[in-house]
C-alpha cells in the first residue's frame, strides 16, 4: 500500500509540474520520480523491518539513506547535465519530502 501510494502523490505532483516544464526538464522529473520510488520503498522497508526494535532507527537509517542518494545523485549530475541539474533536483526532494511525510500513516499499522 505505501509503495501505490507514492506512486500516486508523486504522479499527482509531477502532472501539476508538468505544465511548467520543457522537454528536458520533463524527462529529469521523469528519472528523478523513478529514484524517488526507489529509495522511498527501499527506506520504507528498512523501517517497517526496525518497527518492532526499534521505530527511531529505522526511521532514521531510512532518512540517511534519503540524503545520500541525493547527495550522489547531485554529484552525477553535476558531472554529467548541469542544465538539468535544478529541476531533477528539486522534483526529487519534492517527491521525498511528500512521501516521507505520509510514511508514518503506513508505519502504524
Amino acid at each position: 500500500m505505501y509503495a501505490a501510494s507514492c506512486i500516486v502523490a508523486i504522479a499527482l505532483i509531477g502532472a501539476i509540474a508538468w505544465s511548467f516544464l520543457g522537454v528536458p526538464a520533463r524527462e529529469a522529473m521523469l528519472v528523478s520520480a523513478g529514484i524517488a520510488v526507489g529509495v522511498q520503498v527501499v527506506a520504507f522497508t528498512v523501517a517497517r523491518g526496525l518497527l518492532r526494535k526499534n521505530v527511531m532507527l529505522g526511521w532514521g537509517l531510512g532518512s540517511l539513506l534519503r540524503l545520500l542518494v541525493l547527495v550522489a545523485f547531485a554529484v552525477v549530475l553535476a558531472r554529467t547535465s548541469r542544465a538539468i541539474m535544478t529541476p531533477a533536483l528539486l522534483s526529487f526532494v519534492g517527491f521525498l519530502f511528500v512521501t516521507t511525510v505520509i510514511e508514518p500513516i503506513f508505519l502504524k499499522e
